[in-house]
C-alpha cells in the first residue's frame, strides 16, 4: 500500500523538488539525504558548506519531503529521484583539486 501512495505522489515530488533543488548542489544534496550522512558530510561530498546544506534542509523541511530520525542527519520521506538526476549523478566527474595526491 505504502508502495503505490509513493508512486501516485510522484508528481507532487517532482514539482515541489523542481522547485526547491534548482542546482546540480541541492539535487546532489537530495540524493545524499538517506538518513546516514550528517550535514557536515553532505556538504563534504557536495563541495559546499553545511549552511548551505542546512538552507536546502530548511527548504525540503518546509515542502515535507525530508525529517530528521537523528540530530542533523536528513532523511528523505520519499525514496525517489527523478530519474533524470539519476543518470546525471552517474556521469558526474571529479572537479580539478579533488583528487588527494
Amino acid at each position: 500500500m505504502r508502495r503505490l501512495l509513493e508512486v501516485q505522489a510522484r508528481a507532487l515530488v517532482r514539482a515541489e523538488l523542481s522547485r526547491i533543488a534548482t542546482t546540480d548542489e541541492r539535487k546532489g544534496m537530495w540524493r545524499l539525504m538517506d538518513g546516514n550522512l550528517s550535514v557536515k558530510e553532505i556538504a563534504e561530498k557536495v563541495k559546499t558548506t553545511p549552511r548551505a546544506v542546512q538552507y536546502f534542509m530548511q527548504d525540503a523541511a518546509k515542502a515535507d519531503l525530508i525529517f530528521m530520525e537523528r540530530r542533523g542527519y536528513p532523511h528523505r520521506i520519499i525514496d525517489w529521484m527523478p530519474p533524470e538526476w539519476e543518470e546525471h549523478a552517474k556521469t558526474e566527474v571529479e572537479r580539478p583539486g579533488d583528487v588527494n595526491e
